[in-house]
């Protein structure tokens, strides 16, 4: 699938969209919470449902998400698809790029915001190049005849279902939980055990959602675990006066967590308690 230089990722909405669920994700669990709340804040300040750079992104992503069983299917959605694209307005489209672009390259401030893997990388650029050429007054006919029969092949390809979990959020919420899942599994799936990445997952879930009541759960249940291994290993091993000390202080800060702001700083203090659950219960075993 060749890429011609008409196709500029730095206005492609799906991507710039991609590139910050990524920024928010991997800052999340770098423990960077300033980068992940800028990151966010453009996010939500650009893709608002009424804008027209939403509207363009919707609508990309559904041709990404999208699989049908035929090629006629597939050809009568390309059609609705055109249809939609030359009802978008084109000049406001083109500023609110400009100010996501600005915001972009001055809030976020990272020189590889741009350069950031992501595997679909080749059909969001080639819907978005035909998303340019079908709303064009002089498109490249030969190049949007070809791009079109890669994305009738795209549709009609199966792609593995998502989960359960991210299932539970609509639309594009759904989209966001599953880009930040997917890009921390990949990313991270050496680094997080399973407990952080349950936390994560909690989290991005109560994000896309904008409640608070599944990550709190979460919370809860993390917190209950960890008081449990900590008074396990201190009965069960013998531990230093010193290393008691740090566990009853550990746990007594533990207890004391408010739940009832949920924030980067919060998720990235219970990430900090689920490495230490995983290290007694490691000990513990070791000691069998």
């Amino acid at each position: 699938m060749t890429l011609t230089r008409t196709h500029n990722k730095k206005r492609n909405s799906a991507l710039l969209y991609n590139f910050l669920i990524m920024t928010i994700s991997r800052s999340l669990v770098e423990g960077n919470q300033r980068q992940s709340q800028r990151a966010l804040r453009v996010l939500k300040k650009h893709y608002k449902p009424t804008s027209e750079l939403f509207r363009e992104f919707r609508l990309v992503n559904s041709l990404i998400e999208t699989t049908v069983s035929s090629n006629i299917v597939a050809n009568s959605i390309i059609q609705e698809a055109k249809r939609a694209v030359r009802m978008l307005d084109e000049t406001a489209l083109d500023r609110q790029k400009s100010l996501l672009i600005r915001d972009i390259n001055h809030v976020i401030s990272d020189p590889d915001f741009y350069d950031q893997h992501i595997n679909e990388y080749r059909i969001i650029a080639t819907i978005q190049t035909l998303v340019n050429d079908w709303r064009s007054a002089n498109p490249d006919l030969k190049r949007m005849a070809l791009y079109e029969e890669q994305l009738v092949n795209w549709l009609t390809t199966e792609r593995p279902a998502e989960s359960d979990v991210i299932m539970e959020s609509p639309g594009t919420n759904r989209l966001l939980m599953k880009i930040m899942m997917k890009k921390l599994n990949e990313k991270y799936s050496n680094v997080l055990n399973d407990d952080q990445k349950a936390l994560i997952r909690a989290y991005a879930f109560s994000t896309a959602n904008d409640e608070t009541l599944s990550i709190q759960m979460k919370l809860n249940e993390l917190r209950d675990s960890l008081v449990s291994a900590i008074d396990t290993y201190a009965s069960a091993t013998e531990v230093s006066t010193t290393l008691n000390e740090k566990l009853l202080s550990t746990k007594r800060q533990l207890v004391n967590e408010s739940l009832d702001k949920i924030d980067d700083e919060l998720v990235t203090r219970f990430m900090l308690y689920t490495k230490l659950k995983s290290e007694l219960e490691e000990s513990g075993d070791d000691d069998v």
